[in-house]
C-alpha cells in the first residue's frame, strides 16, 4: 500500500473554504478539496492523504481571517480546526514549528518562503495555492497547463516542481488539482509531472 499523499494547502484555500461556506456556497474547488483532506482520502475513495500545516501558516490564517471580518473566538477555532485535521490524519503529524529555514529560498514574501520551507521540511508531495507567482525560485522549473476564465478575464495556470535531496514537491492551482484528480491522474510528483509535461 502507497505512504499517504503529503498535502500542504496554502492559507489562501484555507481562506476560499470558510468564505464559501459563510455565503452559503457549496461544492466549491477549495471545498471539494477540504473535504478530502478533512476525510483522509485523496480522490473517489482512493489514497490516504495527510495535511501539512505549520504553526506559523495557522497563525496567517486567524490574522488573515480577522482582518476579513471574523472575530478572534471564531478565527482561532477555524485554525485549531484544521489543526486537528493535520493531527488525527493517518501518520497524525503535528503542525510543524519552523525555526529557520525560509533563508533557503529566495523569494520576495517571507510568509510564503515560510511556507515552501514546510513544504520541504514534512516532504509534502503537493502545495495547492491561488498564489502561484510567489513561489518560482531560480531552481524551480515550472510548465503552462491551461488557460482558465475568471472574472477579471482569462488567466493561465501553471504549476512548478521543486526538486532537492529527498523532496519533490509539485505547486499548483486548485483548478488543476480538481482536473488533475477528475482524470484519475497519479499524484506521486515524478508521475504527476511526467504526465502534465506530455500535454493534454
Amino acid at each position: 500500500m502507497s505512504a499517504p499523499l503529503r498535502v500542504l494547502l496554502d492559507v489562501n484555500i484555507w481562506v476560499a473554504n470558510l468564505m464559501a461556506i459563510s455565503r452559503g456556497r457549496r461544492g466549491t474547488t477549495a471545498q471539494r478539496i477540504v473535504s478530502m483532506i478533512a476525510d483522509g482520502r485523496w480522490g473517489n475513495g482512493g489514497r490516504e492523504v495527510q495535511l501539512v500545516v505549520s504553526l506559523d501558516m495557522l497563525d496567517t490564517l486567524e490574522r488573515v481571517l480577522v482582518r476579513l471580518g471574523s472575530s478572534l473566538a471564531h478565527a482561532q477555532a477555524y485554525a485549531e480546526a484544521v489543526r486537528d485535521i493535520m493531527k488525527h490524519g493517518p501518520e497524525e503529524l503535528d503542525p510543524y514549528l519552523l525555526l529557520g529555514g525560509r533563508e533557503q529560498f529566495a523569494m520576495i514574501d517571507v510568509e510564503d518562503a515560510g511556507v515552501l520551507a514546510t513544504a520541504f521540511a514534512a516532504r509534502a508531495h503537493l502545495l495547492v495555492t491561488d498564489n502561484l507567482k510567489d513561489f518560482h525560485t531560480k531552481e524551480s522549473i515550472g510548465i503552462d497547463t491551461r488557460v482558465v476564465a475568471t472574472s477579471a478575464g482569462s488567466r493561465q495556470l501553471h504549476a512548478l516542481r521543486h526538486c532537492r535531496a529527498d523532496v519533490d514537491l509539485v505547486v499548483a492551482h486548485p483548478l488543476d488539482v480538481m482536473s488533475w484528480l477528475e482524470q484519475r491522474i497519479d499524484f506521486e510528483p515524478g508521475s504527476l509531472w511526467g504526465r502534465i509535461s506530455a500535454g493534454p
